[in-house]
C-alpha cells in the first residue's frame, strides 16, 4: 500500500510539472483524475487532484514549497492561506470535521485574491489568475473534487 502511494505521488508530481503553466491556474485530466495546477515560476506549486469516481478516492493535493514536496495525505500536510485566513491541511478530508470544513474552504479558494502555501517554516505566494474559471463550484457536474466525508 505504501509503495502504491509513493508511486501515485511520483506520477502526480511528474504530471504537475508537465502541465503547470507559470503564474496561471490550469487544469488537465489523465487516467481518471482531474488536476488543477498553479505555480509561481520559481518552483513552488500546488496540484489539486480529484478522481472522477468516489471508489477511486477523494480530493487530495500536493505542494512544492521551497524545494520540498508535501502531500495532504502525509504527515501534517501543508496550510493554505486564502486572503489572510489560514486553513490547516484543508485537502485532508478523511475525518468528519475535516470534511465539514472543506466546502467553506473551497468557496474561499475559488474567490481568492491572495493565495499562499505554508509548510516546514516557509511561506510562498501563488498566483490567483484564472482560479475561478479553473476551480468549479462544489456540486457542479464539471467538478469531481469531493470530500471524503
Amino acid at each position: 500500500m505504501h509503495k502504491a502511494k509513493i508511486l501515485m505521488l511520483c506520477c502526480v508530481l511528474t504530471c504537475a510539472s508537465a502541465y503547470a503553466d507559470t503564474n496561471e491556474w490550469t487544469s488537465g485530466w489523465g487516467m481518471g483524475v482531474s488536476e488543477h495546477l498553479v505555480d509561481d515560476g520559481n518552483g513552488n506549486e500546488l496540484n489539486i487532484s480529484c478522481p472522477d469516481y468516489e471508489e477511486d478516492g477523494y480530493v487530495r493535493a500536493y505542494a512544492k514549497i521551497g524545494g520540498r514536496q508535501y502531500s495532504s495525505d502525509e504527515g501534517n500536510g501543508f496550510d493554505v492561506i486564502v486572503d489572510g485566513e489560514t486553513y490547516s491541511n484543508p485537502f485532508f478530508t478523511d475525518c468528519r470535521a475535516c470534511g465539514a470544513n472543506f466546502s467553506g474552504f473551497w468557496e474561499a479558494l475559488r474567490k481568492a485574491n491572495n493565495l499562499k502555501l505554508a509548510a516546514g517554516g516557509q511561506t510562498v505566494n501563488l498566483p490567483t489568475r484564472n482560479i475561478t474559471s479553473v476551480l468549479q463550484p462544489l456540486g457542479s457536474p464539471e467538478n469531481s473534487c469531493n470530500s471524503a466525508w
